[in-house]
């Protein structure tokens, strides 16, 4: 009888934290954004209008039944395309018998919908979350998430053509150089 005990106690002391996903995801530690698997950097503000962003598109979220299975592999291939969120959490969280510390995300624009990603020490793998985000979208997220990426771009583009520019300045100071000193040199010829 005690074995019996212990093995439906086990499984309550393991997912000790089991609540709802939408509303574990607002105690997320931190949040990483992958742009095409490379992560991004964010500011403060950056990541406190990422993180109001996703909480808004969720608020009226209705957690379902999932039919995606992750499998890592294939997950950490499609992360090298497009947007990704990435919630970690500090301890292990367990929600529906399903343990994670981290949930991954695709941003998407128009998706009404999406599965969440359970992560276990980076681990994609695994039965997934579904949110209905029951007539919200993404796309406010989505369009901040690009306009994060161009200003980065931009500030790429910015110091590329100040590189070129300084290249071009000292490749114009060696010719008046070159010329200085050979019309310095014609003229000392000039006078010998």
């Amino acid at each position: 009888m005690r074995f019996l005990f212990f093995s439906l106690i086990f499984p309550i002391l393991f997912c000790a934290s089991s609540s709802c996903v939408v509303d574990l995801i607002s105690e997320a530690d931190m949040i990483v954004f992958y742009n095409n698997g490379q992560i991004e950097t964010m500011t403060e503000s950056q990541f406190d209008k990422v993180d109001s962003l996703f909480q808004e598109a969720i608020s009226n979220a209705l957690e379902m039944p999932a039919f995606g299975v992750s499998l890592d592999k294939l997950t950490k291939e499609e992360m090298k395309k497009g947007f990704w969120l990435e919630f970690k959490f500090d301890e292990t969280h367990c929600s529906s018998d399903m343990p994670f510390d981290s949930l991954l995300v695709k941003i998407e624009k128009n998706s009404f919908g999406v599965n969440l990603i359970r992560g276990n020490d980076g681990v994609y793998e695994g039965r997934c979350f579904y949110l209905d985000l029951n007539g919200n979208n993404f796309d406010k997220l989505y369009d901040f998430l690009a306009a994060i990426t161009s200003d980065d771009e931009e500030f790429e583009v910015e110091n590329e053509e100040i590189k070129e520019t300084r290249i071009e300045e000292v490749e114009e100071e060696d010719k008046k150089e070159k010329e200085t000193t050979k019309s310095g040199q014609t003229l000392l010829e000039k006078l010998n």
